[in-house]
């Protein structure tokens, strides 16, 4: 027998609790990709990429914490990251500074580099091809 689903949209990523890292990975046809390492609730950590599509959504307290603030325990209690799609949400925490810097220069460098691969791509899609020499 299943169980009940919780209502709401479904879990975009399923069984993650707490976003450790985040990292633009340029996949093999040059296409940049946000990826996102979190745990499990067994500390587990688990790799997976966010959808291009997906809204981000980060609450945290501003200004961020400094490092020296950080040493001294969980100073983003409280704090979480949303990835949302048109059907799935999910919620991570953030327990760290350091965590929520490293996404917001992540969601930067994406944002920039797909403005270059969609222009490079534009580029040599309306280029007529060259005879190789």
């Amino acid at each position: 027998m299943s169980r009940p689903r919780r209502p709401g949209p479904r879990p975009l990523f399923p069984g993650l609790y707490c976003l450790m890292a985040c990292a633009v990975i340029f996949e093999g046809d040059g296409r940049p990709a946000l990826y996102i390492g979190a745990n499990t609730p067994g500390f587990r950590l688990r790799l997976h990429r966010v959808p291009s599509d997906a809204r981000v959504l980060l609450e945290a307290p501003h200004p961020l914490p400094t490092e020296e603030g950080e040493r001294r325990g969980h100073p983003m209690k409280g704090s979480r990251v949303i990835f949302q799609t048109e059907g799935a949400s999910t919620a991570l925490h953030v327990n760290a500074a350091s965590v929520a810097r490293e996404l917001l220069e992540a969601l930067e460098a994406y944002g920039q580099a797909v403005k270059v691969w969609e222009a490079a791509r534009a580029h040599f899609e309306t280029r007529p091809a060259q005879a190789a020499l």
